[in-house]
């Protein structure tokens, strides 16, 4: 755009400010009364106008006015001068505004994430950079990994620089007091720019690129640069011009293109649709965990970023997959995070936001981890003990125990326990399955364990005796066979209750003979099973048997005499 007042210097004016210093301060004094608000479509330039003096030439009005004199080969082409030498007193030159000397404007840091530095033309050291710094024309900032920096300036203009970036604030200026006009360098990463007007200024972005050069007034657009220095430009609103091997593209809003090295941008292409989820939960209690996608026609691949803010600035997780593929997400702290994804098509080109979806991930208190029974324990009897390791932000414990793996047919569902034990008996043998779960203070339960399986097993069954039998000094005691490889552990007893033995001993078949008891009287008898691994079962019913005591031998031949003295006595008397 063009202003209908021309700046002329008189000759007696400019042989007096000779010096390039007072130059420059009548510039700076003239433009902001000679600037009108800029209007119009974004492809005009706001200019002023200069009027030709005796001895003036191109180089030297340039040298006085613009920041860089070596611009003067573009102010010839602007004003349609044939012969660069050949200017005459009276004529009007058009300088653009965005060429003009003018005010440094610095940035100032209003986030920061990661590992973020400048460095300064004169300083070459890289320093940090934190909130409330400030950067200056000739600095350039760098982002390593998992980093970020958004720099806002005076005219509300915000860059967002993302992780493994490098940036260069060639100019940052304010120009006649009503423009601000600023060229970035990007030599790779990712910025994503808001260029704001300003009550009162206009402002103009240029970002070059070593393929290509970006130019933008208020808008909002995203500029790349990969590995192989190929650029790709989206704009989200407002217009860009993208130029490369003298060709330029005006992009509009949600529209992007693609500029390979030593290549023309590629002709305006609509920016892809955002995909959509379809399976978003309202909260992820396990890691890892997916979230899934519909597919975008014409999609090749997806980038994610979950952040903590809404913005989109502090990410934590930034991931690119391919299209139609589940994003995986681990590794997560409890909270919200807010989830944002764009299409990607085959050129690198990256389509329209998504609206930022709320992701609640809630793991803690974790599961407990179990210290017994082990997993398949085979348990002899009908007790068991159950113990597991405390868990942080965990103040209560909840146990269930079932005779299904689906935990449908619960035996316990004990879910107040305040230890990492529990001692429980049971009616009966056979297979059970448990599961322990956390749960933290405000009463949320944690994810279950892992079910473990355990079996109670039944003891062998006691043998039942047969009645025993008494032989020529020998006692032979039988009972039922109860299968191969199990044992017998045989008593006798004179006592019922098998207080004190008379007799114990352990066989591998089912009979054993031992020597008559000599003592008269009653006696009991009992057998027990023990299975392979020493487990013994209980004992059969005791069985009790009777040793006479032996009979009365009489001597006859001693009786005759003792009874021929005895009536020889009676006789005599």
């Amino acid at each position: 755009m063009m202003f209908p007042l021309a700046v002329s210097l008189p000759r007696r004016m400019s042989l007096v400010m000779t010096r390039d210093f007072r130059l420059f301060l009548l510039v700076w004094i003239l433009l902001p009364v000679l600037l009108l608000p800029a209007a119009g479509r974004a492809d005009e330039e706001r200019t002023v106008r200069v009027t030709v003096v005796r001895n003036d030439n191109l180089y030297n009005i340039c040298r006085k006015y613009l920041e860089f004199s070596s611009d003067w080969p573009e102010i010839g082409r602007i004003n349609g001068l044939r012969n660069m030498d050949l200017i005459h007193p009276g004529q009007t030159l058009i300088l653009p505004v965005r060429l003009l000397k003018g005010v440094p404007v610095d940035g100032m840091v209003i986030f920061v994430k990661g590992d973020v530095s400048v460095r300064s033309a004169v300083w070459r050291s890289w320093t940090a950079l934190w909130p409330g710094d400030r950067v200056r024309q000739g600095n350039q900032i760098r982002t390593g990994p998992e980093s970020a920096v958004e720099i806002t300036f005076e005219n509300g203009t915000t860059l967002l620089q993302r992780s493994d970036t490098v940036l260069g604030l060639k100019s940052s200026q304010n120009k006649g007091g009503a423009s601000i006009f600023q060229r970035l360098t990007v030599p790779a990463g990712r910025l994503l720019m808001k260029v704001r007007r300003a009550t009162g200024q206009d402002s103009r972005m240029e970002i070059h690129t070593p393929s290509a050069t970006a130019a933008a007034r208020g808008t909002d657009f995203r500029v790349s640069v990969d590995a192989r220095e190929s650029t790709t430009a989206e704009v989200l609103q407002g217009e860009v011009d993208v130029s490369a091997m003298k060709r330029t593209v005006a992009l509009k809003g949600g529209e992007g293109t693609f500029v390979g090295k030593g290549s023309p941008p590629l002709p305006p292409r609509k920016l892809l649709p955002p995909p959509s989820p379809v399976d978003l939960e309202d909260l992820y209690r396990k890691m890892p965990f997916e979230i899934r996608f519909d597919r975008v026609e014409g999609a090749a691949a997806c980038r994610f970023q979950l952040s903590k803010d809404r913005e989109g600035k502090d990410v934590v997780r930034e991931k690119v997959v391919d299209a139609g593929k589940p994003l995986e997400l681990d590794g997560l702290e409890d909270g919200t995070y807010h989830l944002q994804g764009r299409s990607i098509e085959k050129t690198g080109i990256e389509g329209l936001p998504s609206t930022v979806l709320p992701v609640r991930v809630r793991v803690n208190p974790l599961p407990p981890f179990i210290q017994g029974p082990a997993a398949g324990a085979r348990i002899k009897g009908r007790s068991v003990s159950f113990r597991w390791l405390r868990v942080r932000d965990a103040v209560r414990y909840r146990l269930q125990i079932s005779r299904d793996g689906e935990f449908a047919d619960l035996l316990r569902d004990l879910a107040d326990l305040r230890e990492v034990s529990r001692e429980e008996a049971f009616d009966d043998y056979g297979t059970c399955h448990f599961r322990v779960r956390s749960i933290a203070a405000d009463g949320f339960e944690g994810n279950w364990s892992d079910a473990a399986v355990f079996t109670l097993v039944p003891p062998p069954p006691a043998p039942p005796l047969e009645v025993p039998g008494m032989g020529e000094g020998e006692l032979r005691i039988r009972w039922r066979d109860q299968g191969e490889g199990l044992s017998y552990r045989c008593q006798i007893s004179r006592e019922e209750g098998f207080g004190k033995l008379f007799f114990e001993k352990i066989v591998d078949r089912p009979e054993i003979v031992v020597p008559g008891p000599e003592d008269p009287g009653f006696y009991y008898v009992r057998v027990s099973a023990i299975d392979p691994t020493g487990y013994e079962g209980g004992f059969s019913p005791p069985q009790s048997f009777e040793v006479w005591p032996p009979p009365i031998e009489t001597d006859w031949a001693g009786a005759f005499v003792m009874g021929t003295v005895a009536l020889l006595l009676v006789l005599l008397l």
